[in-house]
């Protein structure tokens, strides 16, 4: 019983994150380059989202901090991740690899917190922000490999 309620509040806060005035006017489900428009990079992100968000929700963003960018995850996120080929090979999820963020959620995370950073003349700090994401996966790669384990790549020493 209590996995079921468990279960019933994630796909409430799912369906309400999807459901959120954040979400872009244009709601397509599939993410074809010649049917929307998928920015090339993280520049190109900014002037597109100041174009399909309503002026509303961008001054919303604005007025609230970097932390609140969090709010727009399952909302706003979700549509970039699906729309904009972030789990895929589109040229955006390629300029991502090629900072070295492999995931989507990581994408999309820098994307709105940059975001709220350009709304609010803030510098981006990309490579902090790219740094960051690194450092949470190595210190993944760590905890699955249980204690004692050296990190992927070093070998540990003779006995």
């Amino acid at each position: 019983m209590k996995r079921c309620a468990i279960l019933m509040s994630a796909v409430t806060l799912v369906l309400a994150g999807c459901a959120s005035p954040q979400q872009p006017k244009s709601n397509r489900s599939l993410a074809q380059e010649d049917e929307i428009y998928i920015p090339r990079d993280l520049d190109d992100c900014f002037a597109r989202l100041e174009e399909i968000l309503q002026p509303e929700d961008v001054e919303m963003m604005k007025s609230g901090t970097e932390d609140d960018m969090i709010q727009y995850h399952f909302g706003l996120g979700m549509w970039m991740r699906n729309n904009w080929g972030l789990w895929g090979d589109s040229r955006l999820a390629r300029w991502f690899n090629a900072q070295g963020i492999q995931h989507p959620d990581d994408m999309s995370g820098i994307i709105l917190d940059s975001f709220w950073r350009h709304l609010n003349e803030k510098p981006i700090h990309l490579k902090e922000q790219i740094e960051h994401y690194q450092d949470y996966w190595k210190e993944q790669e760590t905890i699955q490999a249980g204690p004692g384990t050296p990190p992927q790549g070093v070998e540990s020493p003779e006995p």
